[in-house]
């Protein structure tokens, strides 16, 4: 099996760097390439950010490494010509899929109620592309699109629920839960399970989490679920804020990886799946053919 982690971002930029704009996004997926090498993971799927990794740089990461790196982008839904956009992001060479926010602000969730994400939809789903929802705190508003749009792949971030350190986590922090799960019943509906132990209250291997994710895996299946780590957030001062005081789920990128790899409870078949397996089917990346990546394969 090969393990793919289904949400990175680029790190947030050093304000010091003065080697030219060009070189910038070779800097930072060579910082995404060692802390991918140093855990053990094969292949990323990076999301663009229009303020921290704006398409460009995550496309010519991807150009530059397209045998480890991927991409889902974060596209204008205002555009005159979204639908043309979308025809042609699935075009090209690493873009899986593209993302919508409705978390935030506020007036994102009213927008997608008033129909302001409806052409991007429609053309996502006429072209079999993807869509990534950040839905923290919003989840209801995730159904009627899946229902709308039933051959549209409908992807979840972030279990839709909200994480440290940059959204408090809620009272309790899986409050949410059962809305994710009622979404199982929809089809076209696919979880990440990223981010996961920025929930715990212990420290890792973050027991206290298990029980809540069996239940999504329960109720969407391996074949349903990506294992991710949106692992910039906690990823120290590189990326701009300060890890201390240290709250209980933060994390290495290896623990990220390990809380879950070594779970005695998930069998082979089921790591294969949540760790890469469903990830290539849904997103439709195949393996990279490369002698670099069949080298890495054999190795591991």
């Amino acid at each position: 099996m090969d393990i793919i982690d289904a949400q990175l971002h680029l790190p947030r930029p050093w304000s010091q760097w003065a080697h030219g704009d060009e070189s910038y996004p070779h800097l930072l997926s060579e910082v995404v390439l060692a802390q991918m090498d140093a855990a053990g993971v094969d292949a990323a799927v990076l999301v663009s950010h229009p303020d921290v990794a704006p398409v460009e740089w995550c496309k010519a990461a991807v150009a530059r490494h397209p045998d480890r790196l991927a991409t889902v982008l974060t596209l204008d839904e205002t555009s005159p010509d979204i639908a043309g956009q979308v025809a042609r992001a699935r075009e090209e060479p690493g873009v899986l899929g593209l993302r919508v926010n409705i978390a935030f602000p506020p007036a994102a969730v009213e927008r997608l109620r008033a129909g302001a994400y409806e052409k991007l939809l429609t053309a996502a789903e006429q072209h079999r592309m993807p869509v990534c929802f950040l839905a923290s705190g919003v989840l209801s508003d995730v159904a009627p699109v899946a229902h709308a749009h039933p051959e549209l792949p409908v992807v979840i971030d972030h279990m839709g629920l909200n994480q440290p350190p940059f959204a408090p986590a809620d009272e309790p922090p899986w409050r949410d839960l059962g809305q994710l799960l009622s979404l199982a019943e929809l089809p076209n509906v696919f979880v990440k399970l990223s981010g996961a132990p920025t929930l715990s209250t212990r420290t890792y291997p973050y027991p206290d989490v298990w029980p809540h994710l069996l239940q999504i895996l329960d109720a969407f299946g391996t074949d349903r679920c990506m294992w991710a780590t949106d692992q910039h957030r906690v990823f120290g001062r590189l990326h701009g804020f300060d890890p201390v005081p240290r709250y209980p789920g933060y994390h290495s990128y290896a623990q990220g990886l390990h809380y879950l790899l070594d779970q005695p409870e998930l069998s082979k078949s089921e790591r294969t799946a949540l760790f890469g397996g469903t990830t290539r089917r849904i997103m439709g990346w195949p393996p990279a053919q490369s002698p670099a990546a069949e080298s890495r394969r054999l190795a591991n």
